[in-house]
């Protein structure tokens, strides 16, 4: 059984119909990015994974133990200073304060964070510390399951580069499963195995690809071509509210690069 299994799922607020019949699997070490345009459904499915919020019908199913957040506002508490943000999650599990304090220091270094900015509350840093904080937070528990709300969506591109670069290393390393939520398709092709394309009114999903060449081996070049590529398929372009290219069928000769499913 997949760790993570989702089954005709729907979901409702009042009388609108967010999300229909969603069936999705997740597996350890693997990242699994869902792309769409704003209002898909893409946060609500998140949120409902985490246990944020009861889905109105179909079943989830989760073996993961550690789930972690991080969402695209970094939610820092004001109060306490950067390290103890670090380290709230590793106070919840009842660690020792030097203990905790240890792990903090040690992931807020791995993010670049010195000690003076460790010391230094929410207001006091720029939005790129606020996110490598949220990060730190959330990979402090060593979680088995990462949920990524488009964290990365108001970072400049060396930041990002140097999150894509860590978040790799952890699911290598840790085995961690990564369900990221973007609306930036080359961001997903860049870090993702799996890419799940929504659509809006109500969010459903309407194509999977499959990425066979490993995260650490895709450069540049590779990310720029595959996503030009996959922007030719008709689903993605409708998905975004794009015409249907007329190229599409030429264009996804792409079996050979990536296996559509």
């Amino acid at each position: 059984m997949s760790e993570l299994r989702i089954r005709h799922l729907d979901h409702r607020y009042g009388l609108t119909e967010v999300l229909a019949d969603i069936n999705l699997d997740l597996h350890k070490a693997e990242t699994l990015a869902l792309v769409g345009p704003s209002g898909c459904g893409k946060s609500t499915l998140l949120h409902l994974v985490a246990g944020l919020l009861t889905p109105t019908q179909g079943l989830i199913q989760s073996q993961f133990l550690t789930p972690a957040c991080v969402f695209q506002q970094p939610r820092l508490l004001p109060w306490k200073n950067a390290l103890d943000n670090i380290c709230l999650g590793l106070k919840a599990k009842g660690d020792a304060k030097t203990v905790r304090h240890q792990q903090g220091l040690l992931w807020g270094r791995q993010l670049g964070l010195s000690a003076a900015d460790l010391g230094k509350y929410p207001h006091e840093l720029s939005g790129g510390m606020q996110s490598r904080v949220a990060l730190a937070r959330a990979l402090a528990i060593k979680p088995d399951l990462l949920l990524l709300d488009e964290p990365f969506s108001a970072l400049d591109i060396g930041l990002k580069a140097q999150l894509y670069s860590l978040l790799s290393t952890q699911v290598q390393q840790s085995g961690t499963a990564v369900l990221m939520i973007t609306h930036d398709l080359m961001e997903a092709v860049r870090l993702a195995d799996r890419i799940v394309m929504m659509a809006a009114a109500p969010g459903r999903l309407v194509k999977e690809i499959t990425l066979d060449l490993p995260t650490a081996q895709r450069s540049d070049a590779w990310v720029y071509e595959h996503t030009a590529l996959f922007m030719q398929m008709d689903e993605i372009r409708l998905g975004f509210g794009l015409q249907a290219s007329l190229m599409a069928a030429a264009a996804i000769s792409a079996d050979d690069v990536a296996r559509p499913s």
